[in-house]
């Protein structure tokens, strides 16, 4: 199921930027030692039932289709992905980090041919991200993909915290010029989602009661630079949202890819793109 959305800015000449998120890889292989295949066959049964729970819970839908394994639909979104200009992953891609599971996505986003950004999800740890891996980047707080005239900026909250040295990089970057999408594992709460994710509970949210200061203050400082922000892109809450964070901005969340889901979204001009 793909979803796809117009963003007009000014500014950038138009751009295809596919969204994936929570695909909870739990891969074994003929290298596996045996604790490893027993783990991944313990998580893939676990996930059957949660994922099939998260798409009825939430008026998904989840047939024969969605039922494909999950390795089968993250290699089908990443051949959807070849199309546009970039791919952008907002975490969870891996249930877990472990040598399998590492294989697998340095295989898979090896041969993928176009651009990509992950960040990490609560399901992985940057430190255990070997740093001769493909998916290295995946170890810094802040990174970035840049496109041209559109910078991608992958932000780590995945325990839904962010450091001060985070916040100055994201205000240095977002002070620069050119126009972005920020990237982050856990959403934003905010008036037009605000409902919803206090029924999820405070696991699904940034912005929770009694966080840390540095939370709010970097999202006062997304808000701050609306006009400088294509979209915010999200995962964690395995279901398809899109909120207004301000008048002009939007966060969205695309569903979970461990059933086959994904965001598209066409950025550009306004003329390029209607």
């Amino acid at each position: 199921m793909i979803t796809e959305y117009k963003i007009a800015c000014e500014g950038v000449g138009k751009k295809v930027i596919y969204h994936l998120n929570d695909s909870h890889l739990t891969e074994y292989d003929a290298r596996s030692t045996e604790e490893e295949r027993e783990s991944a066959l313990k998580r893939t049964e676990s996930w059957e039932r949660v994922r099939a729970d998260f798409a009825r819970c939430y008026g998904e839908p989840y047939g024969d289709r969605q039922k494909q394994p999950p390795a089968k639909h993250f290699e089908n979104l990443l051949a959807e992905a070849e199309k546009g200009d970039a791919l952008v992953i907002a975490g969870d891609m891996m249930d877990y980090v472990s040598p399998a599971n590492l294989r697998f996505c340095d295989k898979a986003l090896g041969g993928f041919k176009k651009p990509f950004l992950a960040v990490c999800g609560n399901h992985e740890k940057a430190e255990e991200i070997p740093a001769d891996s493909l998916l290295a980047a995946m170890r810094e707080p802040v990174q970035t993909l840049d496109l041209g005239d559109l910078l991608i900026i992958g932000l780590d909250n995945s325990r839904r915290l962010v450091t001060r040295e985070q916040n100055e990089e994201l205000e240095r970057l977002l002070s620069g010029g050119k126009k972005a999408v920020v990237v982050m594992h856990v959403p934003i709460m905010c008036p037009a989602n605000e409902e919803r994710l206090r029924q999820n509970g405070q696991y699904f949210q940034f912005n929770y009661d009694s966080c840390p200061r540095e939370n709010l203050d970097c999202i006062e400082i997304i808000k701050s630079h609306e006009k400088d922000i294509a979209a915010v892109l999200a995962g964690h809450l395995h279901y398809l949202n899109a909120a207004n964070l301000t008048k002009d901005l939007f966060q969205f969340v695309a569903s979970q890819a461990i059933v086959g889901n994904m965001n598209r979204y066409v950025i550009g001009d306004y003329d390029e793109i209607r």
